[in-house]
């Protein structure tokens, strides 16, 4: 299997690839070509052209949540690949907001046309779901562990009022390999460590050969605020530690305010990936 990162907040130095605070990870598994999440702009097509990846191969899309970031580059994609069906949770469809200040309010849904304009490739799903060969979809995840605390600026439209975002719109993805499975995680909402408890709850007893995506330290993305306190974020990195995973790839939301401090617990086996990297497992 081989990973790369079409699109993350940050990039390598000297690099001629576009960065934006958004994700979109390009999985190549034999014959299966699998996008997870496009980003905010679609700027994630020109990367995987200059990094030789052929997009209109993709067989099949995930979108992991109904946030811009993971999904403002879906027209395009759509636009360019003619035939990747695209699975997302039913509450993607929703209105989604940012709030702060008591007078910010920033719309940061998907763009709601998609969904009638390519609905006969839009499938919402609202179980486990097999989207490729062992490749899974998981929409049912434990609060065994408190939810990031960055969950309180984001809010979504019921009947005619804003109530707390549950982030029922949001999954992850799995893929099953003979030697263990790859988590992937988009932003983690629900806390990155109740996301490998769902895991380890579908897939008991399995070892996890890498676990990737952002984990939502993040507050205040315009300020580089980091929601939560050092404790927490170290508490975390200890606990990831614990469980049966290999390796550990994360960015986007987890903020270069958090990052180092997951690496102060959990040293070499936690990396942060950068637009381009591929890791290949």
């Amino acid at each position: 299997m081989q990973v790369t990162a079409l699109i993350e907040d940050i990039k390598p130095d000297n690099s001629d690839l576009y960065s934006e605070k958004g994700l979109s990870i390009h999985i190549q598994r034999d014959d299966d070509n699998i996008l997870f999440d496009t980003g905010v702009t679609g700027a994630f097509v020109d990367n995987a052209r200059k990094l030789g990846i052929d997009l209109t191969a993709v067989d099949v899309t995930a979108i992991s949540h109904g946030h811009f970031d993971h999904g403002g580059g879906l027209g395009r994609f759509m636009e360019l690949n003619e035939s990747s069906p695209v699975y997302l949770r039913p509450q993607s469809n929703g209105n989604h907001y940012f709030k702060a200040f008591y007078f910010l309010k920033k719309d940061i849904g998907l763009d709601k046309q998609l969904f009638a304009d390519y609905a006969d490739r839009i499938h919402l799903i609202t179980k486990l779901t097999e989207i490729a060969r062992d490749t899974y979809l998981l929409t049912d995840m434990p609060l065994k562990y408190p939810a990031p605390a960055g969950g309180k600026y984001l809010y979504m439209e019921k009947g005619n009022q804003l109530v707390p975002d549950d982030f029922s719109h949001e999954q992850m993805m799995v893929i099953l390999e003979e030697d263990g499975m790859v988590i992937f995680s988009g932003c983690s909402h629900h806390g990155v460590l109740n996301m490998v408890e769902a895991a380890l709850d579908q897939f008991p007893n399995t070892h996890i050969k890498a676990l990737f995506g952002g984990f939502h330290f993040i507050g205040l993305p315009f300020f580089n605020h980091t929601a939560e306190s050092k404790e927490n974020i170290e508490s975390i990195g200890s606990k990831l530690a614990e469980y049966p995973i290999e390796r550990v790839y994360t960015g986007h939301c987890t903020g270069r305010k958090g990052y180092p401090l997951l690496k102060n617990v959990m040293g070499d086996s936690v990396d942060y990936i950068a637009t381009g990297d591929t890791v290949k497992l």
